[in-house]
């Protein structure tokens, strides 16, 4: 559970990292104070203070066991006042049952962004992913600050991102959010599900560190799904249409090594395509301008509207729902590992 108490001073709070023993948190204040974080459960409890004020918060905690709850404080200006509290856990074994939730291209509209959050938080997703283009601009902070404020309703749950094209170097993005490795590219695990968060924005050309990294981890890792997330799609029948390079170098390897599921976002609608076995959506509708459907009778489905899709893991295999921003289902389908 998260909430906010009233205080004077809007507050929001993203929890990011796929290790299995840390997260970080990162929150935003509408104005520069210092602030105070308690991490605690049963068995642990450690506190961060900050010393000089800030607008932006950014503390990682470290020593975590994944599949324990734990709780979270925060408390502004040495004050008393519990200003958020909510409670977390690292799904590293969720189980056989689980759900969650996949958006993209939140950028450039707000109140809309706001929409698409409120509506995933009333799913209760165990984690939620996003397809990139975060924000419009990386180096503007006030479009952080409108990241923050929509995403608020995310307070305990973990949000794993990849990077888009307007994050483009994406220094504040590594800044606000924990990922492993040089943060441009990372997986992560949450039982059978195995997923590959690439950066489609620098060099994953046969001779890149990023291409020999993910065929490595392909050949070496073995999961009932294997899910590829990253922004620029292979197939589009949207506006920016198909990227020819992850066509013609990502999708042979996921074509090889059994990849099930391709999640893309930057054409601003929602698409579903399947090719040779594989799975691809392009699901843009996270507040961003829309984008029409150039060829209607291309996807398998598609919408032009702002959404999210839920995945719901059942025992081994996966449902995938597509939602708009009141909660009508667009599309659904079911996958079976290949």
């Amino acid at each position: 559970m998260f909430f906010l108490v009233a205080s004077g001073v809007l507050m929001a709070l993203i929890i990011t990292s796929p290790a299995s023993d840390s997260v970080q948190f990162s929150w935003y204040t509408g104005e520069s104070i210092r602030c105070e974080l308690e991490v605690y459960n049963d068995d642990f409890s450690t506190q961060a203070t900050e010393s000089n004020p800030s607008k932006f918060h950014v503390h990682n905690i470290g020593e975590l066991k994944p599949d324990s709850n734990y709780h979270y404080l925060i408390r502004c200006n040495s004050s008393d006042e519990i200003m958020i509290e909510g409670s977390f856990s690292i799904p590293l074994n969720p189980g056989d049952e689980f759900e969650f939730a996949v958006y993209g291209d939140s950028r450039s509209n707000l109140s809309v962004h706001e929409k698409v959050v409120k509506t995933i938080a009333k799913k209760e997703p165990l984690f939620v992913i996003h397809t990139g283009d975060i924000v419009y601009s990386d180096n503007r902070l006030n479009d952080w600050e409108d990241f923050f404020k929509a995403t608020e309703p995310f307070g305990s749950t973990l949000f794993l991102p990849v990077i888009g094209n307007h994050e483009k170097e994406a220094r504040n993005y590594k800044a606000f959010f924990a990922l492993p490795g040089n943060e441009s590219y990372y997986s992560y695990r949450a039982g059978d599900l195995l997923f590959l968060m690439l950066n489609t924005n620098e060099r994953f050309d046969r001779y890149s560190k990023q291409y020999k990294w993910l065929k490595s981890l392909l050949k070496s890792e073995t999961a009932k799904f294997t899910i590829a997330v990253f922004h620029h799609p292979a197939f589009s029948y949207g506006s920016h249409g198909d990227s020819f390079f992850v066509k013609t170098i990502l999708v042979p390897l996921f074509e090889k090594y059994g990849v099930d599921l391709v999640l893309t976002g930057h054409d601003h609608n929602y698409q579903r395509i399947e090719h040779n076995g594989i799975t691809y959506i392009v699901t843009g509708g996270g507040g961003a301008s829309l984008y029409g459907i150039k060829d209607l009778s291309g996807p398998t489905a598609s919408f032009k509207g702002h959404h999210f899709v839920l995945f719901e893991y059942d025992s081994g295999y996966l449902k995938g729902i597509c939602y708009d921003t009141n909660e009508n289902v667009i599309d659904s389908f079911d996958l079976f590992p290949r």
